[in-house]
């Protein structure tokens, strides 16, 4: 007797593996701007920058300008609009000269409120 060619077809196993759960994710501010300051050392700008906007900032040198006594930084500061950004840098650093800023949203982790069982 002839048998059906169903019974012989072999089915793809099942992924089995738990699925994790997606933990939610928030977007945080993102901002990028150039400051130039006067000076031939970067050490002061760079501890009063440091001491404007904290913690959540990222610092680099990009140019020292022997010749106009000046150096440029690009600075990243997550967390923080641009408005807030641009505040903090004036009221602390009133001879700087703030040139291109860049501000978008980036993921960043979810936040957790406290355990109410």
């Amino acid at each position: 007797m002839l048998q059906s060619s169903d019974e012989y077809i072999a089915r793809a196993p099942r992924d089995v593996r738990p699925r994790r759960a997606r933990t939610p994710e928030r977007l945080v501010s993102y901002v990028s701007i150039d400051v130039t300051v006067p000076g031939n050392s970067s050490s002061a700008a760079r501890r009063a920058l440091h001491a404007a906007l904290g913690d959540d900032l990222r610092l680099y040198v990009v140019t020292m300008d022997k010749l106009r006594d000046c150096v440029t930084f690009r600075i990243e500061v997550t967390s923080r609009p641009l408005d807030e950004v641009i505040a903090a840098l004036t009221r602390t650093l009133s001879q700087a000269t703030l040139g291109h800023a860049v501000t978008t949203k980036i993921r960043g982790p979810a936040i957790r409120g406290p355990y109410r069982g």
